[in-house]
């Protein structure tokens, strides 16, 4: 079966029409489209535009009438050809609201799907690792196919898992590392990375967000390591003209049961 991933943190006060203009682009056939930063009102106009099946963490957990805007930023996940059977949060995690894992249908294959959005650390530092911790840890008790997410994570990229460096959130980097370095708890495939590598790629091409005047790739697209990549890409000029920060990845995959 052909599967189209799509991850983006979209920034909470982008311009919604954009962000749909740009999404409805990008969607065909059975695609998964899993956001962050996303409101309540962006919820609903995006609802309004995009057709296909919808979740929402905000749903699922809402804010307190004194928690203030931060708690109001919450994750969302849009299938197209497909049905999402189940949707919950990752109730460990410190901002569960950030969180949202759905069970998805594609003419009777099961997803099963994780998206998340990391803390940051100039704003959280030791809770940003402790997050980590709680993601890896309801990972590590679940068959997970795809997880895609926003990491503010590595301070250092490369194709060699030896080389990459995790910002130093009073952990020395670890609990980063247990999701996407050399330690990580599960075998799930970078699949931008698996790409860019067997296409001869720079790695540095598939940057989705800039801090200052150094180019950084934050956002991934996991999958199963059994699964063929087809295609994987960035568009950040394009994702930067819509209003967002950071830009949108988008992942082709030709996926298989774990029986072939």
């Amino acid at each position: 079966m052909q599967l189209r991933v799509i991850q983006w943190n979209i920034k909470i006060n982008s311009n919604s029409k954009s962000i749909k203009n740009l999404l409805s682009k990008y969607i065909k056939n059975n695609t998964i489209v899993n956001l962050q930063e996303v409101t309540e009102n962006t919820y609903n106009e995006i609802s309004q535009s995009i057709s296909g099946d919808r979740a929402f963490s905000l749903l699922h957990r809402s804010p307190g009438i004194y928690e203030g805007k931060n708690r109001k930023m919450g994750v969302m996940t849009v299938v197209h050809n497909g049905v999402i059977l189940k949707s919950t949060l990752v109730h460990q995690s410190l901002f569960p609201e950030r969180t949202l894992m759905t069970q998805i249908s594609f003419d009777n294959q099961i997803i099963t799907n994780l998206t998340f959005h990391s803390l940051t650390g100039v704003d959280y530092k030791k809770a940003k690792a402790s997050n980590f911790a709680s993601i890896a840890s309801y990972m590590a008790t679940q068959d997970i196919d795809i997880f895609t997410c926003d990491a503010n994570e590595p301070e250092v990229d490369s194709f060699f898992e030896n080389e990459i460096k995790f910002f130093d959130n009073r952990d020395k980097g670890i609990n980063a590392g247990l999701l996407f370095g050399k330690d990580k708890i599960h075998n799930l495939v970078d699949t931008y990375k698996i790409f860019a590598k067997e296409q001869k790629i720079d790695l540095e091409e598939g940057f989705t967000h800039m801090t200052g005047n150094r180019r950084k790739r934050y956002d991934f697209i996991y999958c199963k390591p059994q699964w063929k990549i087809v295609h994987s890409e960035v568009r950040y000029v394009e994702s930067i003209e819509a209003t967002s920060d950071h830009g949108i990845i988008i992942s082709d995959l030709e996926i298989y049961s774990d029986n072939g």
